[in-house]
């Protein structure tokens, strides 16, 4: 098996369709021996239903993952790939029809590079409101659903990594470490940075990345992806992935009950502030919307650490 690709899916039977409908499309190098791995992560809806109507359509295999949780569905894939290069999307992207001819080429460019990430651009299904389009460039990377280094094709630097609806790894890679199961999404939480914290173990362990600018994906940005409740969610999820890595609030804080005991008056201030600006229609309320989800985050997190029974 040359190529395996996988997509991770999660109740959302409707996008993974689309997503399918595009993989039909895809233009396959001849001779190029590949599956696609649709790994169902504790799907309750008609996700079985979608995977089976494309039997015969695509090279595509069925696999269950019953603990939910991204890593955990990444991981299923790890073990399950057959291909000497396993490549990742999702299944609210749209694949560039010469997506795969892409790293597959590049592979070969790159006979010494271990992984490979491409572009990622957003596909609004809707006119994003006023206050996204004044936030846009920051809110296509944080809230993940854009990446871009450049047109040129070059070695990844030892801040770059590629992101988990654009990636691809060789099995020397994949076959190193596994996603840490404790970060990444679960469900509704939308901690992340699993992507991110696996690649850097690749890196430091002496492996090489390549940008791909040709191997192109659109991210299908849905009306749930421009509120400000799940920008929100998208900002505590980092400072919660912040607090599960690093933890760096709690550096010599005085805690009370398993909170730093600044982080508890931080919360409420930033809070404060957020509504006051909000209220006064101050231009400065997104970047204070920003913090307080920041704080709640963090302080969240903490709590939810300190309710966890020690064994």
């Amino acid at each position: 098996m040359d190529v395996s690709v996988a997509i991770c899916t999660w109740n959302r039977s409707k996008v993974l369709d689309r997503t399918l409908r595009q993989f039909c499309r895809l233009r396959v190098p001849d001779g190029l021996a590949w599956e696609l791995l649709v790994v169902e992560n504790n799907c309750t809806d008609e996700t079985p239903a979608v995977i089976q109507s494309y039997i015969g359509r695509l090279p595509i295999i069925r696999l269950v993952e019953p603990q939910l949780g991204a890593a955990n569905a990444k991981n299923c894939a790890l073990r399950e790939a057959r291909g000497d290069l396993l490549i990742f999307t999702d299944d609210d992207v749209l694949v560039d029809e010469n997506w795969l001819e892409a790293y597959v080429s590049a592979a070969k460019r790159w006979p010494t590079a271990d992984y490979f990430g491409g572009v990622i651009t957003p596909l609004y299904e809707e006119e994003p409101p006023p206050w996204f389009r004044a936030n846009e460039r920051l809110l296509r990377t944080f809230v993940g659903i854009a990446h871009d280094l450049g047109n040129t094709e070059r070695v990844l630097t030892s801040t770059e990594w590629p992101w988990g609806p654009n990636m691809a790894f060789r099995r020397a890679a994949f076959q190193q470490t596994r996603f840490r199961t404790d970060i990444g999404r679960r469900g509704h939480d939308r901690a992340d940075r699993d992507d991110e914290v696996y690649c850097d173990a690749l890196a430091k362990a002496g492996f090489q990345g390549v940008w791909v600018p040709a191997a192109k994906v659109q991210h299908v940005v849905g009306a749930d992806h421009l509120t400000l409740s799940l920008v929100r969610r998208s900002y505590v999820g980092q400072a919660v992935t912040r607090v599960r890595l690093w933890g760096e609030e709690a550096r010599g804080a005085t805690m009370v009950f398993g909170v730093p005991r600044w982080l508890i008056r931080a919360t409420v201030q930033s809070h404060v502030k957020y509504l006051w600006r909000r209220a006064t229609r101050n231009p400065h309320w997104f970047e204070s919307f920003i913090d307080a989800a920041h704080k709640w985050g963090a302080l969240s997190e903490y709590w939810r650490r300190r309710r966890i029974p020690t064994t």
